[in-house]
């Protein structure tokens, strides 16, 4: 299989890979207006909603991604997102303020109710910004309790040497300390490297969506790659919580990426 250009409503896409890395590119403040930049740099994936962008338009949608925050959907647009189709400044010649204006012009173009605003606020004042702490925060409260731990049992076995304030949760300042710390029993135990890609390779055929047709393992001095296509980003995720306890893991580089951003022949 080979990587390749596509056309798509008359643009021309190119594999993730090769589109320029903002940093390479020097962004200078514009005339344009954020709905100007909107149709040049970001229709092309939100307004039909492909490539999993929120489409313009669909509440439901960005009613979800805004319980974590209007403050992480703007990181998200700047810093881009792993796993994801969604490169830094979205691979566009922008600052970061104009960026930011593109969003603003994307929300209000899906009329969002008052209620999902109201709710992204009240997140964002408790100022929490680990994106695995928002994603595991279930019913965004600010906190991990033990029903959202279920998936994690090493974590959960933990929870209490971790909850400093006893009140049978984790914050966020607790669950960071709880991942260093595990991270680092993780590392701590020696492991070969045959061993532990076959730890690996077994916890990885439990995570629906993972193809080893598509997927390779590497693993040298504990440093653990996966490498290759998945369906979707919410797999590759899934791939690092499989694969995040093992002991003897030293590291996880994890570049799966999900098939939409790549053209196939």
């Amino acid at each position: 299989m080979r990587t390749s250009a596509r056309r798509l409503g008359g643009w021309l896409t190119l594999p993730f890979f090769l589109i320029p890395h903002p940093s390479s590119l020097i962004p200078e403040a514009s005339a344009a207006t954020a709905a100007e930049h909107y149709m040049s740099y970001c229709a092309l994936c939100h307004l039909p909603g492909i490539h999993g962008a929120p489409r313009v338009g669909d509440q439901a949608d960005w009613t979800q991604r805004l319980r974590a925050g209007l403050s992480m959907i703007y990181r998200n647009a700047i810093e881009g997102m792993p796993n994801t189709a969604m490169l830094p400044l979205g691979s566009a010649p922008l600052p970061a303020a104009e960026v930011k204006a593109i969003v603003d012009h994307m929300l209000a173009a899906t009329a969002l109710p008052s209620a999902a605003l109201q709710e992204a606020a009240r997140y964002d004042k408790l100022g929490i910004t680990d994106r695995d702490f928002i994603r595991r925060d279930a019913n965004y409260d600010g906190f991990i309790t033990r029903d959202e731990l279920a998936a994690d049992p090493v974590l959960l076995k933990s929870l209490a040497r971790f909850d400093g304030d006893g009140d049978g949760r984790l914050g966020e300042a607790e669950y960071l300390k709880a991942e260093a710390a595990l991270a680092s029993e993780r590392a701590a135990v020696q492991v070969d490297d045959s061993t532990l890609e076959i730890a690996v390779r077994s916890a990885l055929a439990k995570v629906k969506g993972v193809d080893f047709q598509y997927t390779k393992v590497e693993v040298r001095a504990g440093v653990v790659a996966i490498i290759g296509i998945v369906g979707h980003a919410s797999v590759a995720v899934q791939a690092q919580d499989a694969v995040k306890r093992i002991p003897g893991v030293k590291k996880i580089d994890n570049r799966l990426v999900s098939g939409d951003q790549i053209g196939w022949d």
